[in-house]
């Protein structure tokens, strides 16, 4: 008689093993994980005329940032990845930055100072 419930309590452990291996897949291979998203932070007492993402795929360009403002790039990408940051401010110049290495649902941060980009970690 033990047998039955033996064999029971397998198949439901089997069954809620599946399921959530299942959920778990889904949720890291999904849409909401499929991008980079990268978060630029203007610090640099003026006005940033282009800020431009490039990546193995083309280019992000977000224009006319204002002072002190964040905005929140995103780029599609499937597995590794990297990409390359140019700002252009007001006054011409260029600041350069950006990842050189990162992975497929990754947030970074750059921050945008008078003289140079800070990268975060991916």
């Amino acid at each position: 008689m033990r047998i039955p419930w033996l064999l029971g309590g397998m198949v439901v452990g089997s069954v809620l093993t599946l399921i959530a291996g299942a959920v778990l897949w889904l949720r890291d291979t999904g849409p909401t994980r499929a991008g980079i998203e990268v978060r630029v932070e203007n610090r640099t007492g003026q006005a940033v005329r282009e800020v431009r993402i490039e990546h193995d795929h083309g280019q992000v360009i977000y224009r006319a940032m204002g002072k002190g403002d964040v905005v929140a790039l995103t780029y599609p990408v499937r597995g590794e990845s990297s990409y390359r940051l140019i700002a252009v401010l007001e006054d011409g110049r260029e600041l350069r930055g950006g990842a050189g290495y990162i992975e497929r649902g990754a947030r970074t941060w750059e921050v945008l100072e008078p003289e140079r980009v800070v990268s975060s970690d991916p």
